[in-house]
């Protein structure tokens, strides 16, 4: 395990005065910082556990289907935060964070 004092480099979006519906992909801009590992575990941890308390509210069955399985892809700033990619998202999402949920169903192996 990382120790405390051990850093990792993010690439991520740099952060910047951005309007959630006004900003476009193609005005991001990249940036490169060194965070702690210990910051980096705090956050991710956050993240997995609210997504955890949103998941636990989903019902097991809807009309006949069963959710068995959610995944989810987050995006990772050059400072470290976690936020969910929503559909449009087309910047970089390819070096974020994907969390693959799988529900346990009682009475199944």
């Amino acid at each position: 395990m990382a120790e405390d004092s051990d850093k990792i480099s993010v690439v991520g979006i740099a952060s910047g005065e951005r309007g959630a519906f006004r900003w476009r992909p193609s005005e991001a801009e990249l940036s490169r910082q060194e965070i702690p590992v210990s910051d980096l575990r705090q956050r991710v941890g956050n993240f997995v556990e609210a997504l955890g308390d949103v998941l636990s509210a989903t019902p097991v069955s809807l009309k006949g289907y069963q959710l068995r399985e959610v995944t989810v892809s987050a995006e990772v700033t050059a400072k470290g935060t976690l936020s969910i990619l929503g559909s449009g998202g087309e910047v970089g999402g390819t070096g974020g964070l994907t969390f693959t949920f799988t529900r346990e169903i009682e009475g199944e192996d």
